[in-house]
């Protein structure tokens, strides 16, 4: 603080030489120098000068010159590391004080606070701030800020962040934008918080706004850069990051070095030393953080909070460079500090004791899964207070930083795996979901959802988690749950694998309806039937060996690439498609769908809404570099749709409403009173991949396009323009998030007969975020989807069956199944009828929210067609001709 050592003279009545005969000078003298050891000392010998003074006269004025005198000397211990001393030098003042001003107290309390937050006494910090904000409210604002200020970081600090991050934006909004430096502080604190929370291009911006502000404070503006330095890092920017560091480090080696602070140069070491591990240099790592805690040692006590950082963090270092015993010793002391300073369910609490869990694997420990037990515990009850709050970014963004999964994965042990996957998976969905609900119902267990599961029926809740045992390789593995018996932990194949067999089925598939639109371009290298059967045979086929024989029904809850699964169209080792081997496999976000909640509405109990558009106006203006702009500018007629929506026609219950092209729009969904039991889109839709250079988490703020990447294009979505708005309530293309807000509260079954419409961006353990999910949080029960571009034409067929199967069963997810089974079976023996089917058929998977229920094969007899009056009447003339003819030899 600039004003800090004017301030001390003010407050002890130095400046108008009151008080014992001492000069003002050397204590100027020390200030001025920076030199707080100085300080001290001249404060010590001043301190015990009043109190003598006070103790022989009695005077009132004396003894509050000593009170102010003592808060002096508080506030320098408190500046050079010594919060246990300055805390009683606080405590002695405050009945010295007790007749001031209410601005003085509150400056004393304030002071006493912030030593007691510094000695990890955070509960009794948060009370006297509080307090000391009702001493503040009639005084100057700034005051007030500042003390808000210190309320909101220890909020920060114990963990309570959506209360922390209210109480900064407004406090941010309170600053005069006059006020540079209250602003760029106050920017700095808001970075931090969103920093935590996982929001690094938030921070990153915030950050940037802030040292951009014109203000004179090295220290604050070392911090700021440092910071951003920081949450480049996270950002996988490594390059700026190291070169924002490197100059941190430096400057503050030089700025704190020879003022009597050497601990506050402790921070920059400590991000130094992230950005080495982060980059592979754990020696490197190692020497940084033991640098940052040395500097902290020597300032503060062994029990001091500033230490926890630096001792986690050199933890994970040995750990990298492979000194596990070390690393076993530092990080075991750092949880010990927390235990002191911290609440048990805190973001760092959970993060040490992921890295103790770890370490214990890697040593092979006998209290190895002891210690993964308590690390999934703790992270388990964070997520739960989480997931409830901030925007859905925010959410996303932080739940990236909670690896629940990988720890108990790489144990192997099924029981434990089960519990964490059916408590954590699609947590924020349910969270989403429930808002509106007065309490959150509470999570079921494996053992309840096991109940829940018919006879002849399984569920697969499948996990992507980093092995910890090879590497971290990201892997997968699932949960086999059969009615009876304990669960079974299946390892898949490796993320590498699966994304190098789906990479070639895409390009496969591609090639096969460019060649059945007459395209001519050379086959791929790998058969189609090639493919299906390497899929099958690393990421289903040791789940089919844990399946008894007759199983029939299976749930099945994916994870990252394992969505994108051709599920049906898997091929065994005797050539059978799946589809041919279970009666019915549906899709489901967490095992908890399976678990609770009301029966859903008959298909049939009330009318449903059809929209079909078959032509799509285009805008007159060029697209430019734009790529949603030039996807829509290419978008195809749909004719196959009439052909569609006139079959369903045939078998929608009576007063079914029917939209067509120009009536089948944006408004026209947002309308909908009361919601339909079933609602089938027969449109376009679309995904915009988006290629990431780094491997680090998805930062939902920096890739926000993420979420906009793909939609539903209704009748006049193409007219969009360069100028159009990103959201708008009635232009006909809904992104998820407009999704989302459509009136399906009762509505039983969504099907889009839609390109691409079941792709989307994989979150782990929450799904993905796309169409699906949309019309999930729309309220829908079961949403039909497609994972690749289907041809409106082949389709009409296809979704006629699946209607007539799900009406005469009331199952949509085994009508489903079945429609597969009947048009991919019989194709399964030949190369070339076998890929055109896949490609038309296999695409649609069904998912769920509600209970798997039991039954036999559905028994429904096509539809009988009606009259073909179109045919009587092209035929009538030929049949006329022949007539004649006819006559005319019998007359002759």
């Amino acid at each position: 603080m600039p004003s800090f050592p004017r301030w001390i003279l003010l407050s002890i009545g130095l400046a108008c030489g009151s008080g014992p005969v001492r000069a003002a000078d050397p204590l100027q003298d020390a200030l001025d120098r920076n030199d707080f050891a100085a300080a001290e000392r001249e404060l010590e010998q001043l301190a015990e000068d009043w109190r003598k003074a006070w103790e022989a006269g009695g005077d009132p004025e004396q003894g509050r010159e000593y009170g102010l005198t003592l808060q002096a000397l508080g506030l320098i211990e408190r500046q050079v590391g010594k919060p246990a001393e300055a805390l009683p030098h606080f405590e002695a003042a405050i009945p010295l004080l007790a007749e001031s001003d209410p601005a003085t107290r509150a400056d004393l309390q304030e002071a006493r606070a912030l030593a007691l937050q510094d000695v990890g006494r955070l509960e009794d910090a948060e009370r006297d701030l509080r307090q000391i904000l009702e001493l503040r409210t009639p005084g100057p604002q700034d005051a007030l800020l500042q003390s808000r200020d210190h309320l909101a970081l220890l909020l920060l600090a114990r963990g309570r962040y959506p209360e922390a991050g209210d109480l900064l934006r407004s406090n941010l909004a309170e600053t005069p934008t006059a006020d540079h430096a209250s602003r760029a502080r106050r920017l700095g604190h808001l970075a931090r918080h969103l920093h935590t929370l996982g929001s690094y291009s938030r921070a990153t911006t915030t950050l940037r706004e802030a040292l951009n502000l014109d203000f004179q404070d090295p220290e604050l503006r070392l911090s700021l850069a440092s910071q951003l330095a920081l949450a480049e890092l996270r950002l996988g920017k490594q390059e700026e990051a190291r070169r924002g560091l490197d100059a941190a480090a430096d400057q503050a080696s030089g700025l704190f070095g020879t003022t009597g602070r050497p601990f506050l140069a402790a921070p920059h070491w400590i991000n130094l030393g992230t950005l080495d591990l982060a980059q592979g240099n754990p020696l490197q790592a190692r020497a940084a953080f033991t640098t940052a805690l040395q500097l902290l040692e020597t300032s503060f006590p062994a029990d001091h909070p500033a230490l926890i950082v630096p001792l986690n963090n050199l933890g994970c270092a040995e750990q990298a460079a492979g000194d596990l015993p070390a690393a076993g010793k530092h990080l075991r002391r750092a949880a010990e500090l927390q235990a002191l300073h911290l609440p048990p369910v805190h973001l760092r609490v959970a993060e040490t004791a992921r890295n103790l869990a770890r370490n214990a694997l890697l040593a092979r420990e006998a209290s190895a899964a002891d210690e993964v037990d308590r690390a999934t515990g703790i992270g388990l009850e964070l997520l739960g207070e989480l997931v409830r709050h901030g925007s859905e970014r925010e959410r996303l963004n932080f739940l990236q930083q909670l690896d629940l999964v990988s720890l108990p994965c790489t144990t192997g042990d099924a029981g434990r795996i089960a519990t964490v996957l059916t408590a954590s998976k699609a947590r924020l969905l349910d969270a989403m979901l429930t808002a509106a609900s007065p309490a959150a119902p509470p999570l079921p267990t494996w053992q309840e959802v096991q109940r829940s599961l018919p006879q002849h029926a399984a569920l697969i809740d499948a996990c992507r988690y980093r092995d910890e045992l090879r590497s971290g390789e990201l892997r997968y593995g699932a949960i086999v749950l059969l009615p009876a018996g304990p669960p079974k932990w299946v390892p898949l194949g490796s993320e590498e694998d699966l994304q190098r067999w789906l990479d070639a089925f895409r390009r496969r598939l591609s090639w096969r309806a460019g060649q059945l639109a007459g395209q001519s371009a050379p086959a791929p290298t790998l058969k189609l039937r090639t493919i299906l059967q390497g899929l099958h045979r690393e990421f289903w086929e040791p789940l089919a060996l844990e399946l008894p024989p007759g199983t029939e029904e299976i749930a099945f809850s994916p994870d990252g690439a394992l969505h994108f699964l051709p599920l049906s169209a898997l091929l065994d080792s005797e050539q059978r498609p799946l589809c041919s081997r279970h009666r019915q496999l549906t899709t489901i976000s967490s095992a908890r769908d399976l678990a609770g909640g009301s029966p859903p509405p008959r298909l049939d109990a009330s009318p449903w809404v059809v929209l079909g558009v078959s032509d799509f106006p285009k805008s007159a203006t060029p697209p430019g570099e734009d790529r949603l702009l030039t996807l829509l500018a290419e978008l195809d007629p749909m004719p196959g749709t009439a052909d569609e929506t006139g079959r369903i026609r045939r078998l929608a219950p009576p007063r079914s409403v029917f939209l067509r092209d120009d009536e089948a729009t944006e408004t026209s969904l947002g309308r909908l009173q009361p919601s339909p039991t079933v609602l089938h889109l027969g449109s376009h839709a679309f995904y915009l991949p988006h290629d990431r250079s780094t491997a680090a988490p998805i930062d939902f703020d920096e890739n926000a396009e993420l979420l906009f990447s793909g939609g539903l294009l209704l009748h006049r979505a193409a007219l969009r323009g360069p100028d159009s708005p990103l959201i708008s309530a009635d232009d006909d293309l809904l992104f998820p998030a407009e999704v989302a807000r459509l009136p399906l509260r009762d509505t039983r079954l969504v099907t889009l007969s839609s390109c691409e419409s079941g792709v989307g961006t994989a979150v782990s353990g929450e799904g993905l975020l796309g169409l699906r999910r949309g019309f999930a949080l729309a309220g829908a029960r079961e949403v039909v989807v497609a994972l690749w571009p289907v041809s409106d034409q082949s389709t009409p067929a296809f979704m006629e069956r699946f209607y007539q199967l799900a009406l005469a069963s009331n199952r949509p997810a085994q009508a489903l199944w079945q429609t597969q089974r009947e048009f991919l079976a019989p194709a399964a023996s030949d190369d070339d009828a076998f890929e055109a089917a896949v490609l038309r058929y296999s695409p649609f998977v069904i998912g769920q929210n509600t209970a798997l229920e039991s039954s036999g094969e559905i028994i429904a007899t096509p539809a009988r067609a009606g009259f073909p009056w179109r045919v009587f009447w092209l035929g009538l003339p030929l049949a006329a001709f022949f007539a004649a003819r006819v006559l005319a030899k019998r007359a002759a």
